[in-house]
């Protein structure tokens, strides 16, 4: 009978110096002790992949720049005109939107990089660069992923009276050039929710739990987090739906009819935007626990067998990668499918539909 040895406290059932020898991956084929841990490449292949995203960016970028035709603001189409309350409300909610963009720069990237703009006194705590700092700048290059949301229909609308100058669209890969990239990409309240909703829902959520913890602790850290996926379920469907009701800054040209709230009017709205981003909040969330527990986040392993002078750049990219990565597998891929099969359209008025293919 064999005998089942007592797990430690790494969770493994092993001593240092007894090992699985059928484990093809830790025996080295001298009487079946490992020498060496493998190495944990998470870091590596994470930041590769946020590295090719950014240069896929910065092309887009220089392309768009350089366009005549399209870095420039969108058409106002008529015959319809915003009403003076609502557009007043919309620049409100630009203003509000670059403020909170703003808050998120000053103490996730600035304070913790300039210690001294925390209290304006001097001080000796080190400078660095935090995780939530990195999450700011990975919402801010998974923002070149919005040009995805139209690359094949127009599903998304946006209003053509929102400061802008057009979009990138155009230069991004899988685009279909017979799709109108001639709409009004928000540049004030736009860049703001790659950030609020990625980075800022994963401080409200870390903010949450240790509560949560105290007053139910019997809850397993799945059941924690399933709390705070309701809870930013919630604040995502109250923050979207008042902006689209109240601004008509932007709206669902095209959703999936059985999964849609008030069809066919002009502030229809698919629950699942609600369910992909509380599930981004919850990623960015785990993310943030996670790196409380091990001094990094998940995503970051490994990071330190590169170079001293290269790990801040490997960290950066690879959450960059991660953040790039979470925003198209379960945002945007979802929503196009949904909003490309979908049958249920909505009532736009004229300011809010695309100018002509150009």
């Amino acid at each position: 009978m064999s005998t089942i040895l007592p797990r430690h406290r790494n969770g493994s059932r092993y001593d240092d110096d007894e090992v699985d020898e059928s484990s093809p991956l830790i025996n080295n084929g001298h009487g079946g002790k490992a020498t060496e841990k493998p190495r944990d490449g998470t870091a590596s292949t994470m930041a590769t992949f946020g590295l090719v995203f950014t240069i896929m960016w910065i092309q887009a970028l220089i392309r768009w720049i350089s366009s005549p035709t399209e870095f420039r603001p969108a058409p106002v189409l008529g015959p319809d005109e915003i009403e003076t309350w609502r557009l007043v409300c919309l620049r409100i909610f630009e203003a509000l939107s670059v403020g909170v963009l703003l808050v998120h720069i000053w103490f996730c990237i600035l304070v913790p990089a300039f210690p001294y703009l925390k209290h304006f006194k001097r001080t000796d705590k080190t400078p660095e660069f935090t995780l939530d700092g990195r999450h700011v700048i990975g919402g801010l290059v998974a923002l070149c992923a919005d040009g995805f949301l139209n690359c094949y229909q127009y599903i998304f609308m946006w209003n053509s009276h929102s400061i802008n100058i057009g979009v990138w669209a155009k230069f991004l890969p899988f685009h279909n050039h017979a799709s109108s990239s001639r709409y009004a990409e928000s540049l004030l309240w736009g860049p703001p929710m790659y950030v609020y909703f990625c980075a800022g829902f994963g401080i409200v959520g870390s903010k949450m739990a240790k509560p949560l913890k105290a007053r139910f602790p019997q809850l397993s850290n799945a059941g924690i987090l399933t709390i705070v996926w309701c809870i930013e379920f919630i604040l995502d469907f109250v923050i979207e739906n008042l902006a689209i009701r109240i601004t008509h800054g932007y709206g669902f040209a095209k959703t999936y009819r059985p999964l849609t709230l008030f069809p066919e009017k002009v502030y229809q709205f698919p629950i699942y935007e609600s369910i992909f981003v509380a599930s981004l909040g919850c990623i960015f969330t785990a993310m943030r626990l996670k790196a409380f527990e091990t001094g990094r986040s998940p995503v970051e392993a490994g990071y330190e067998h590169w170079h001293p002078r290269l790990q801040n750049a490997v960290r950066t990219f690879a959450v960059i990668g991660f953040s790039a990565g979470a925003v198209v597998m379960f945002y945007h891929l979802p929503l196009n499918w949904l909003g490309v099969i979908g049958d249920c359209h909505a009532d736009m008025p004229s300011y809010m539909k695309p100018g002509p293919v150009e």
